[in-house]
């Protein structure tokens, strides 16, 4: 890994929950989140903050599985 590098970790529960429409979150979206927030320069906590707002917000009854995010960024110590 070098600086900056980031490993990204989630159970299927992520990628099969529902948004407000009905529709599955699916991997494409949820890639797509992600990609967009680390191009934006968004911190690893920030993207990981708003990408677990953005699940629960879409939840009209809650998580049908288990979603577990994991995002771990390298960074050297100075």
């Amino acid at each position: 890994m070098r600086p900056g590098d980031r490993v990204l970790l989630y159970t299927d529960g992520v990628t099969e929950a529902r948004t407000a429409d009905g529709q599955l979150v699916g991997l494409e979206r949820f890639a797509d989140y992600v990609i967009r927030a680390s191009a934006g320069g968004e911190l690893a906590p920030e993207t990981l903050r708003r990408l677990i707002h953005s699940l629960l917000d879409s939840q009209d009854s809650g998580l049908r599985d288990d979603a577990t995010i994991l995002l771990s960024e390298w960074q050297p110590v100075r």
